[in-house]
């Protein structure tokens, strides 16, 4: 599916909501935080975009390592400790972010492979940024998968170092907040 972002941005109760057209048919995104009931869905977003899009700069062997240890039990631990939103398109989940604000590191954003490259992560992002300054945080950093550091560096993050997480080459990034604030 194709989208096309309309010109308004309406906020609505259960977050932000964006208005996108697609082929004449108007579909609504809403932003929301997450609960515990969303586990499931979260789990099975990130597999699936982990294996899907993350193929080009791992082996299939990393990849099945990387999603084996994502369990829906933990992501109803990490839902109860992080702040994390999803993004849904009609009511489907197309994607999430989650952060941790106990020591302010961008734990995960992933987006529907049917879905990426549409603004989505960006607008989580977005989201995420708000979240964060409103905790009075000044930075973020994180540990980006290699599919990943072109939309984070597009996003204004700065390289840190190459690292290696379990069997997985990553890249630290750190990104100030001050800018997002003006």
């Amino acid at each position: 599916m194709s989208f096309y972002i309309r010109k308004s941005v309406k906020f609505g109760p259960k977050g932000i909501r964006y208005d996108y057209t697609v082929k004449d048919e108007k579909v609504e995104m809403i932003i929301r935080k997450a609960d515990v009931d969303d586990a499931q869905t979260i789990k099975e977003l990130h597999d699936r975009s982990a294996l899907e899009l993350c193929r080009k700069d791992y082996t299939v062997k990393q990849l099945e390592d990387w999603v084996k240890y994502s369990t829906v039990e933990k992501y109803q631990k990490r839902l109860e400790i992080h702040r994390t939103f999803v993004a849904e398109i009609n009511g489907k989940m197309v994607g999430f972010v989650r952060w941790n604000p106990a020591t302010n590191e961008l734990c995960s954003i992933f987006v529907d492979p049917d879905h990426a490259r549409q603004g989505i992560a960006t607008k989580l992002m977005k989201k995420a940024y708000e979240d964060v300054t409103s905790y009075g945080a000044e930075k973020l950093w994180l540990y980006a998968s290699l599919t990943a550091v072109p939309f984070y560096k597009a996003e204004g993050w700065d390289y840190i170092e190459q690292t290696m997480r379990g069997s997985l080459e990553c890249v630290r990034m750190e990104k100030s907040l001050a800018s997002e604030n003006e």
